[in-house]
């Protein structure tokens, strides 16, 4: 489904044989037959990983119903979709400024040495305990958000800048562009987490920040989210080091999330090893 809001928009028209959007169904088919399979032998047989598709078989409705197979399909690839390309997006940039930006690694490192002294972190840590963490994760995120266009209709006419906007026209935001504004972070292009400390952070003008959107319409898995890229990245920073390849040119995708346009190749160091391994993401 991604892929296909990243082709171009003349061929997402076409409906016949071997068209984005066939390929698109028929990857939508085989990921179905893969999820009405798992839930057809867990309600067959009772057992279950205690995971959340677990949880989605056991919950019931207002009326003490249970969950049909579809509405379990919806929620589980939803969280599939919407818990893995924006938390992968978002670590492959982390690691991009922390190898572009060294100090900053170490930083990371010697927090993480002394805050968790070589113990497998655990929810309490990965919630705010690692205030180094946060304020690199908030920076990485203002440079690159991952849903970094959302869609929003007018409940009522306004002005802006002189321009009016008439109720129920569609209007579209750009934390992209917003996040680099100039008269409101100096020097918005560098990478620079101090802007995310706690002073400074509460300090920013409303609607300044909003990598998960804002208001009623805040991004619901934003917690999940963030707990998943602090644990992957407080794992594989315990292990390892990440150094890009020499002239390596980022080039960002913007279609429908960010991410990088062509892979971004690094390599792997061990703490304390000489030699290193390649990895490309």
């Amino acid at each position: 489904a991604l892929h296909f809001f990243g082709t171009d928009f003349h061929l997402r028209v076409l409906r016949g044989p071997g068209s984005p959007w066939q390929k698109m169904i028929r990857a939508r088919d085989s990921l179905d037959a893969i999820m009405y399979s798992e839930i057809a032998r867990r309600r067959r047989t009772g057992v279950g990983e205690e995971d959340i598709l677990d949880m989605l078989l056991a919950a019931t409705d207002d009326e003490g119903r249970p969950l049909s197979d579809r509405e379990v399909r919806d929620q589980a690839i939803t969280l599939l979709f919407a818990g893995h390309d924006t938390t992968t997006s978002t670590i492959a940039f982390l690691f991009y400024e922390l190898a572009r930006h060294p100090r900053e690694q170490d930083l990371l490192l010697d927090e993480q040495d002394r805050l968790l002294d070589g113990r497998v972190p655990g929810a309490g840590d990965l919630a705010g305990a690692l205030p180094r963490l946060e304020m690199v994760l908030d920076e990485t995120l203002r440079l690159y958000p991952p849903a970094w266009i959302g869609p929003r209709r007018a409940t009522d006419p306004f002005e802006l800048l002189g321009r009016h906007v008439p109720r129920d026209a569609a209007v579209n935001y750009s934390s992209w562009a917003s996040h680099r504004l100039p008269d409101v972070w100096s020097d918005p292009e560098a990478f620079v987490p101090e802007r995310f400390e706690p002073e400074a952070k509460a300090a920013l003008a409303k609607g300044a920040y909003v990598p998960f959107g804002g208001g009623s319409r805040t991004c619901v898995g934003m917690r999940f989210g963030q707990m998943e890229i602090r644990a992957i990245v407080t794992r594989i920073l315990a292990r390892f080091r990440l150094e890009l390849q020499p002239g390596f040119q980022l080039d960002v995708r913007q279609s429908p999330t960010l991410s990088p346009g062509h892979g971004m190749p690094m390599r792997v160091r061990a703490h304390g090893v000489a030699t290193a391994s390649t990895l490309v993401d």
